[in-house]
């Protein structure tokens, strides 16, 4: 196996102009926000402390994403606040191409990322031992919110982009009867909006990627030896050994030894001459492995050139 990380697209593909970006905080401040059994006993203070929590974990997860985007036209986005005053979180209630062009024109911006609202929840959870209804089995909390995110741009009536997003996460308390040292506290409002942060951000930019690919060992000698190379950082003298088996009779040990100098190539960041070994890999003999390498292989080619468009 060998691990490395690969640079994916991001989901939005902004014009080429865009360049300063600009996160409005519209998210209204009210008990409806919350669900329903979290709304008992909370005042306005509490309000404002869990969402001053909840905004700052929101905003700190998007931001670690654009600052480790190889993008860099986005590494400084800045920050704004103009809570909305409904409470009815309604869908229309968007910002005006007026007020987008005045945002612009104000911060010197090219677009405007507005949270319109969230919505979130705690709950919990217990399972009982089935010959004991009294004890406790698992205690383990729920925590769950949605988002609503607009992308406009100046001189447009009518959003570039809307996503709206759900996340849950679980925080066990009791786990088979053992009860654990952690104790989760407002911890799970931070983990829950942090994750969702995350992974706006991963929808925002391109992002690396962990990846993995699988190197033939197999009990034959020359493939031993080539991963004995891998193994010591030797990949050159591997490929070496993986092109003198092109030549052998055994479809088979060839089609392996395709795979692997297709593997090495990719690392070097070679896909069209990674795509050429794979498919003569597959041309020798039609591996399950090769199968599923020729479709992510694929997906990377594909990807390319919208990766060169958004880092330039």
């Amino acid at each position: 196996m060998v691990d490395f990380e690969i640079l994916e697209p991001a989901t939005v593909e902004f014009p080429d102009h865009v360049k300063q970006l600009v996160f409005l905080n519209r998210a209204p401040i009210s008990l409806g926000i919350w669900a329903e059994q979290n709304q008992v006993g909370m005042d306005i203070r509490q309000l404002v402390l869990l969402d001053t929590l909840i905004i700052n974990n929101l905003l700190k997860g998007v931001l670690d994403v654009i600052r480790d985007s190889p993008a860099n036209k986005f590494h400084m986005p800045i920050w704004m606040n103009e809570r909305r005053t409904d409470t009815a979180l309604l869908d229309d209630l968007i910002l005006t191409r007026r007020e987008v062009d005045l945002i612009c024109d104000t911060m010197m911006a090219d677009a405007v990322i507005s949270l319109e609202y969230y919505t979130v929840g705690l709950d919990q959870h217990f399972d009982y031992y089935k010959d004991d209804p009294g004890e406790v089995l698992n205690h383990y909390y729920e925590a769950y919110n949605g988002l609503k995110w607009n992308i406009h741009l100046p001189g447009s009536p009518r959003p570039f982009d809307s996503y709206s997003m759900v996340d849950t996460l679980f925080f066990p308390l009791i786990l088979d009867g053992e009860l654990l040292d952690y104790v989760p506290g407002v911890d799970v409002l931070r983990q829950l909006f942090y994750s969702s942060g995350y992974k706006y951000g991963k929808y925002l930019v391109p992002v690396w990627n962990p990846a993995s690919r699988i190197l033939y060992r197999g009990r034959n000698e020359s493939l031993k030896l080539a991963i004995d190379h891998t193994d010591e950082g030797e990949w050159d003298q591997a490929y070496t050994i993986w092109r003198s088996m092109t030549s052998l009779d055994d479809s088979t040990l060839v089609a392996k030894a395709y795979h692997n100098m297709a593997v090495y190539l990719e690392l070097e960041d070679k896909l069209d001459s990674a795509s050429l070994m794979l498919d003569l890999a597959l041309a020798h003999d039609t591996l399950e492995l090769d199968t599923l390498y020729r479709e992510e292989l694929d997906v990377r080619i594909m990807n390319r050139e919208n990766i060169r468009k958004q880092v330039r």
